[in-house]
């Protein structure tokens, strides 16, 4: 729903003690978050979050990444959503919460020819304008690169990227390298496990994610066929279930 709406919404669901899981942010800006916090009674059962650390690939990266491979990780470089999106990739990363952060951001239009949009692929060529948001992020030792246009969602030709530098290896895209001691270094890649490929017959659904000899991420809910990002809001639904049963907060 429209951020301008959520925070009233909320408000009214709570106070009949219906539990809810909303979107971020659930307010237009800081003052309506205030507000919102000032109204809202003590017992509300509401989690705020996204999806997108849930997604398959993001989780089997930072599971890798908080693995301690990577070693101390002061660098992160984010293409891949749109603004919260992003930014709780970035915190994630980095492992930021409250933290004063120094921020330095452009934004500017480029030409590009018109792909497919949440209406489907394009009917004949057309050329547009895209839109992209570049911001620098330092949180004291640690900086972040916020890189994205909304066309690397549908575009067949702009991709999503992703960097992640510690000071003993870096995840970049599909790969990552790390030293085992100051000698030796390791490349692995990240693989994609997906049964009903190549006549396999075990279903049609994500595995998982490995890389090297290890499973990053293994996907709870097969034999379901579902899109990744279906995979990252089942997650969000199922660990709601989860606050509701024992008070834990899934989402900062």
């Amino acid at each position: 729903m429209p951020r301008t709406v959520s925070g009233g919404l909320l408000v009214e669901l709570a106070s009949k003690n219906v539990p809810v899981l909303a979107e971020t942010p659930p307010a237009a800006d800081l003052a309506a978050l205030n507000q919102l916090w000032t109204d809202l009674p003590a017992n509300a059962r509401i989690q705020v979050a996204e999806q997108y650390p849930f997604v398959p690939l993001n989780a089997a990266r930072l599971a890798f990444a908080r693995s301690g491979r990577l070693g101390d990780v002061s660098q992160v470089q984010v293409s891949v959503a749109h603004g919260y999106h992003g930014m709780a990739l970035i915190r994630r990363f980095l492992n930021v919460g409250f933290e004063n952060a120094t921020i330095q951001a452009a934004e500017f239009d480029s030409p590009l020819v018109a792909g497919p949009d949440r209406s489907g692929p394009p009917l004949q060529e057309r050329r547009k304008e895209s839109h992209q948001v570049l911001a620098y992020m330092q949180f004291g030792d640690r900086r972040a690169i916020f890189d994205f246009t909304p066309d690397q969602y549908f575009s067949w030709i702009r991709s999503k990227r992703l960097l992640v530098r510690g000071d003993r290896g870096e995840l970049n895209g599909l790969e990552a390298g790390y030293l085992k001691d100051f000698q030796t270094p390791i490349r692995v890649r990240f693989e994609r496990q997906h049964a009903g490929h190549s006549g396999n017959l075990e279903g049609y659904y994500l595995k998982g994610y490995t890389a090297g000899e290890a499973w990053w991420y293994q996907n709870p809910f097969i034999p379901a066929r579902l899109s990744d990002d279906e995979i990252a809001v089942a997650t969000c639904l199922d660990r709601m279930a989860h606050y509701l049963e024992t008070g834990d907060s899934f989402y900062s």
